[in-house]
């Protein structure tokens, strides 16, 4: 994996995700804790070897490290997420706590080099991400996904986990999320970022 420094690749240091936020009147208690990292793992279809690519910036510092995703053209992949939170010791597997919350969030995937439902058609994608998972509810989540390499190029992926609590106790978080997403961008949906991150990629 390249461990090289890549700033400009940055958007937001991953943050402090759902940090002691209580949702008004419905008495949720959500707490994450400090989220460091995420990563991907990509299993291709036709078999080799997993590869995995990591933002993590492990020492809270503001100076993530990078990996560049490398894909192989027409190469479909299953892509699974997880996020931890490296400065405790041992380091905490956040991913547990988003899945046993899963009806409260929901990654969405953006970005130059991609299409997929929560961007629309691009006619410059390289890559076409779909949801693979539900929450209980039947609303994606985006723990586990599919990733096609459709074409060669290069280009940003970038990576958003939406904290979407109940509000006056009822259900924020529905079906169509991420074409809201794609029609109007983040801010057309309820909710707050816990994670926003951008990857490079490329398909060869």
């Amino acid at each position: 994996m390249n461990r090289d420094l890549t700033l400009g690749a940055m958007l937001l240091v991953l943050s402090t995700a759902c940090s002691d936020v209580e949702g008004e009147g419905d008495g949720h208690d959500h707490n994450h804790g400090l989220s460091t990292s995420l990563y991907l793992e990509l299993t291709p279809r036709s078999g080799g070897d997993v590869l995995s690519f990591g933002w993590s910036d492990a020492e809270n510092d503001g100076a993530p490290v990078i990996d560049d995703v490398r894909l192989a053209d027409g190469e479909t992949y299953d892509l699974g997420l997880a996020v931890w939170n490296e400065l405790e010791d041992p380091a905490e597997d956040v991913t547990v706590e988003i899945s046993d919350d899963a009806e409260e969030h929901q990654f969405f995937f953006t970005g130059d080099a991609v299409q997929g439902p929560a961007t629309g058609d691009n006619v410059d994608a390289i890559v076409e991400h779909a949801y693979a998972d539900t929450d209980a509810n039947g609303a994606p989540v985006g723990l586990e996904n599919t990733l096609a390499a459709i074409a060669a190029g290069s280009g940003t992926l970038v990576v958003t986990l939406r904290h979407i609590p109940p509000e006056d106790g009822n259900a924020v978080k529905t079906e169509g999320l991420a074409e809201a997403v794609a029609a109007g961008g983040l801010g057309a949906i309820p909710g707050e970022n816990d994670i926003q991150v951008e990857f490079p990629v490329t398909v060869e």
